[in-house]
């Protein structure tokens, strides 16, 4: 009975290393640009938004699972910019927004090898995005008050491509697909102006994020 249940072990032992053995882990810096596009859940010609190039900073960590599959998070710094417009005869309601966030991206990556010296990889997955700093912005009109109001959390999805060099050095793109409502913004009236203009109350803003990264694993 000693003898199987030392044999067990040693083999649950064997397997384990080896498992341990197949999976890698590196980390490591990465930063990059942005370019955001805002879309209004109540569509109107009046609206319009001009994406601005943003940038993030932070650390990320990769794990190397079997079969060309893995996993990366990373914690990141996020500055975002935009600009939102209205025009609706009254006066034209101007916007230029900076969203601030604590940002942590967490991605399915499968990589295909191209010898020692290259890899080149997709990877998707979701990012939640925790607000920082003033969250309010506003603008008044002689006949229009405009308020833009950034939400607390945000919920988005990655999708993306890139290769890494020289196991160290890692390029990507990827687009982020905005998932639950990013910020909401309020146009109303001026009490006594032109009355039978209707303007979109509480109009719901999800954010669209192209990014280029790079990222260097130690």
């Amino acid at each position: 009975m000693k003898k199987i249940i030392l044999s067990l072990v040693l083999l649950v032992s064997i397997v384990g290393a080896q498992t341990a053995s197949a999976f890698s882990f590196d980390w490591g810096v990465t930063g990059g640009f942005n370019l955001t596009k805002l879309k209004f859940d109540k569509a109107s010609k009046s609206f319009d938004t001009n994406g601005q190039a943003g940038w993030f900073l932070g650390l990320k960590a990769n794990v190397g699972l079997i079969g060309g599959f893995g996993l990366d998070g990373a914690l990141l710094y996020n500055q975002m910019k935009y600009t939102t417009t209205a025009d609706y005869g009254l006066g034209t309601v101007s916007i230029n927004e900076t969203a601030r966030s604590f940002a942590i991206p967490i991605n399915l990556k499968y990589s295909i090898g191209l010898g020692k010296m290259a890899n080149v990889y997709v990877t998707t997955g979701p990012q939640f995005d925790f607000a920082m700093g003033d969250k309010n912005d506003d603008d008044n009109t002689t006949a229009i008050v405009s308020s833009f109001e950034q939400e607390n959390m945000t919920t988005s999805w990655n999708v993306g491509a890139g290769v890494k060099l020289f196991k160290h050095l890692d390029l990507g793109l990827s687009y982020n697909f905005g998932l639950s409502k990013a910020a909401k913004q309020t146009i109303d009236l001026v009490s006594g102006t032109t009355v039978g203009i209707t303007l979109p109350d509480n109009n719901s803003v999800k954010a669209n994020t192209f990014k280029i990264q790079a990222t260097y694993y130690f």
